[in-house]
């Protein structure tokens, strides 16, 4: 029970962390735009399968910012101008109650408003007189209308359709690459079939292999420690980010019990196999946080036992601060005690 309330501050010290770090920030690594007659649609989010126009969330703000515009009255802006109406996130649903949740701006058009393929097909990104633009952690949605009436198209059961064939249809030509790689694309779907245009992808693979070490200090049984690691790890990208690293790590660790006696560098070596995954979908904000399994190979005092384990859990705080709460096991999950240890990477 003692062990318990130990680990109860840390693992709320944890969590703190996490909290603080939290964003909204949505990274455009997909962006599909969708031309039909009246209608202009840009959907831009991490994973474009998953958030076509037909997909409910998106067909209920569209609705909800509707619902509210038949209680405003919005006067029709003036040639070269654009009323753009902005609905953000709540809790990870898109919420409107009055008009007051909505934001209405005039923008200037845009000058820069089309895209030339190589065959020499020119897109419209821009297009209309109103901008609805849904705002979400998970996805951005810019639907481009020359009258507000023509959003009830958009909540259609055929539009429904053709969106799913829309975004079928880019999946199969940008091949199983998609996955990995960004994906820019427009696709015509006012015909009987989807028409998809696919643009080169500035981005390239980042997939690298990381070579580091580090220095770190922290409290493990009630005593002030030091270690020194070496870690080499593969880090894999998704969507022009690197999301993932699998690492093996070696540290030597220093307790300060025995500091006053003739052997002050008895090191205790842990070996450890982590995962590490950026939760961030923004370029902009890195989000890690990482779990860890390591065995004490090498014992030179009496401060670990033999068969001694820990299990760490990492936040990355900055590019070379992370905090590790953790916890030792001496002969597979006996006599559990906890620690924390703050590291700096070099």
């Amino acid at each position: 029970m003692k062990t318990v309330k130990t680990i109860i501050p840390f693992l709320f010290f944890f969590f703190l962390f996490e909290s603080l770090a939290a964003k909204d920030d949505v990274f455009k690594g997909d962006t599909i735009r969708y031309k039909f007659d009246k209608m202009l649609i840009e959907v831009a989010s991490s994973d474009y399968v998953n958030y076509n126009p037909g997909e409910e969330q998106i067909q209920q703000g569209i609705e909800q910012v509707q619902q509210i515009l038949k209680e405003m009255s919005i006067t029709p802006p003036e040639e070269g101008k654009k009323v753009v109406i902005s609905l953000h996130d709540l809790d990870g649903k898109l919420l409107t109650s009055n008009y007051q949740d909505l934001k209405l701006k005039l923008e200037e058009e845009n000058s820069k408003g089309l895209i030339v393929f190589d065959d020499g097909t020119i897109f419209e990104k821009d297009f209309g007189q109103y901008c609805i633009f849904l705002i979400s952690r998970q996805v951005n949605v810019k639907v481009f209308v020359e009258n507000l009436s023509d959003l009830n198209f958009f909540s259609s059961e055929t539009f429904k359709v053709k969106a799913k064939e829309a975004t079928n249809a880019v999946r199969e030509k940008a091949g199983a690459g998609y996955r990995k790689s960004p994906v820019q694309a427009c696709v015509e779907i006012s015909g009987s079939t989807p028409e998809v245009y696919i643009q080169s992808s500035p981005y390239k693979s980042l997939d690298m292999l990381y070579l580091t070490g580090g220095i770190g200090s922290g409290w493990v049984k009630n005593t002030f420690v030091s270690d020194i690691s070496f870690r080499l790890g593969l880090g894999f990208a998704r969507k022009g980010m690197i999301k993932n690293i699998y690492s093996i790590e070696w540290s030597m660790m220093y307790d300060f019990s025995n500091s006053n006696n003739n052997k002050f560098f008895e090191l205790n070596h842990f070996a450890s196999f982590g995962w590490e995954h950026n939760f961030s979908n923004s370029p902009l904000e890195d989000k890690w946080y990482g779990f860890s399994v390591g065995y004490l190979v090498k014992r030179n005092n009496d401060f670990f036992k033999e068969n001694t384990f820990r299990v760490s859990v990492k936040k990355k705080i900055n590019d070379t601060i992370s905090l590790k709460p953790e916890l030792y096991f001496n002969d597979f999950l006996k006599n559990v005690y906890p620690g924390i240890r703050l590291s700096v990477t070099f």
